[in-house]
């Protein structure tokens, strides 16, 4: 469609210059000439028409431009603000868990996630610290909403720890309100179980779980979850009740290793 407006534009100047010139010519007769001024009028008015109108639409085109690159600064702008409130969220992550690792009674290590088995999610995780910074194989690890799991390996400055949700996990712990004991181990639906509870133990739906205090690993009283159900071993005389963890191990983004 361009190509033709384009041809016709030639045309229209092709004609009109030559009449014009023709007309113009002292070879030819006067009359002759007049009707050739006519005749090159045509064509001249409609160059004139087609100047006109481009130099309508030559501002318009500028402003396309500009609002082109009004629309990519405030492209850019937005992005910055997105960035922007990204650090705001993390800087007060931060803050609230450094506020909360002065809150505890014990030396601890303020970490942050750094990787995840892609194939085991909620069961293990790695952290920016190791060896370096202090960090020790075995120890518990804890988040502002409670036990997280241990210290599997420790690297030079990164470690690995291994979850409470996971089955080769096992932690002593007891029921808060009545304080009947058990060992908690993990399960791979991401909760967790805790065995050889007493069968004359009323423990209940929404009883709260806490560490146990036994051995140097895990320092006692940290919340572990809570009571989602109880049932009784087949074939056993104890009860298992299934936990669910205070913190969702597949949100973690800090932690703190306790020292």
């Amino acid at each position: 469609m361009r190509e033709r407006k384009n041809l016709l534009l030639k045309i229209l100047a092709i004609i009109a210059i030559t009449a014009f010139l023709v007309a113009n010519s002292n070879t030819i007769s006067s009359p002759i000439r007049a009707k050739l001024l006519d005749l090159s009028s045509m064509p001249l008015k409609a160059l004139n028409a087609v100047y006109d109108a481009s130099r309508k639409v030559i501002p318009f085109a500028s402003l396309s431009e500009e609002n082109r690159l009004l629309r990519d600064r405030i492209d850019l702008l937005n992005r910055r603000l997105e960035e922007s409130k990204s650090l705001y969220v993390e800087n007060q992550r931060l803050k609230d868990i450094l506020d909360f690792k002065n809150t505890i009674p014990y030396a601890a290590i303020p970490s942050e996630v750094i990787g995840r088995d892609p194939t085991n999610w909620s069961n293990s995780l790695i952290i920016d610290k190791g060896a370096a910074h202090g960090i020790r194989q075995g120890k518990a690890v804890i988040s502002m909403k409670g036990l997280v799991g241990r210290v599997l390996e420790v690297g030079r400055y990164s470690s690995r720890i291994l979850l409470i949700t996971d089955p080769n996990s096992k932690v002593g712990t007891v029921i808060q309100r009545n304080r009947q004991g058990g060992i908690l181990v993990g399960r791979p639906d991401g909760r967790c179980k805790m065995i050889y509870i007493a069968l004359d133990s009323d423990v209940a739906k929404g009883d709260k779980v806490i560490t146990a205090g036994f051995g140097s690993v895990f320092p006692k009283g940290i919340l572990i979850g809570d009571v989602v159900s109880v049932g009784k071993e087949p074939g056993r005389l104890y009860k298992y009740a299934i936990i669910r963890p205070a913190q969702d191990m597949t949100k973690l983004e800090e932690v703190l290793c306790i020292k």
